[in-house]
């Protein structure tokens, strides 16, 4: 992980090939640009030909997978140049891609997204069932996301067991929202991604979390492109 500034807007290169950038707190924050200005910066400093996010509604939702549908949780390209972000302020942004192919997928995956099945709905697309790697980007970690008896309930209801993820500490319930995602990568065959995330919640300094600063939260953007 290499912190770079431009422009006084910090940034985290977390690899390359595909290249991942997060843009975290500071001075000036990237996330506060409109999407035109982002698109602008990204075309004048990494020599990128398009630029998109979205407006993120905790669906399941994909760019590029899913037609007629006005709001989008992920994306999907096989174009060179052309970036997108998974705006984050806690919930896990999920990037996947394929080394031979240079095809790309993002995802939004916070619980409501895991529960509905993002992952699954994606790779078992045809335009995304060979894709082979993952890297799983800053979220909230497990010590901090407390959780309440109807948020298991949902994943029950939806046919879906996810005790084993649970912890408990005194009389509060807590979910591993990484272990939730790995389960459902390897599932699906993606057993390649990082063992490593930081923690949004407390690495005040860098990343944006709802869970700690509510409403006055921003977003982290993760960035991808081939």
């Amino acid at each position: 992980m290499n912190e770079i500034l431009i422009d006084g807007y910090r940034f985290f290169e977390m690899q390359k090939d595909p290249n991942i950038y997060i843009s975290v707190s500071g001075r000036k924050n990237f996330c506060e640009l409109s999407q035109e200005n982002r698109a602008s910066f990204l075309n004048n400093h990494f020599g990128i030909e398009s630029y998109r996010d979205f407006k993120q509604e905790h669906g399941n939702n994909v760019y590029g997978l899913d037609k007629n549908v006005k709001n989008y949780d992920g994306f999907y390209t096989n174009q060179k140049n052309h970036a997108f972000a998974i705006k984050t302020a806690d919930c896990i942004p999920l990037i996947m891609w394929d080394d031979e192919k240079k095809s790309l997928c993002g995802l939004h995956c916070g619980w409501k997204g895991l529960a509905n099945d993002i992952i699954k709905n994606a790779l078992t697309h045809e335009k995304c069932n060979f894709l082979q790697n993952a890297f799983i980007g800053p979220h909230i970690s497990s010590k901090h996301f407390e959780i309440k008896n109807d948020l298991i309930s949902h994943f029950h209801s939806l046919g879906k067991d996810i005790n084993e993820f649970l912890s408990t500490a005194d009389d509060q319930i807590f979910l591993n929202l990484r272990k939730v995602c790995e389960a459902q990568l390897t599932d699906l065959g993606i057993q390649n991604f990082n063992e490593y995330s930081p923690c949004s919640y407390e690495e005040k300094t860098n990343f944006f979390s709802y869970r700690r600063d509510k409403e006055k939260a921003l977003r982290n953007l993760t960035i991808a492109w081939f």
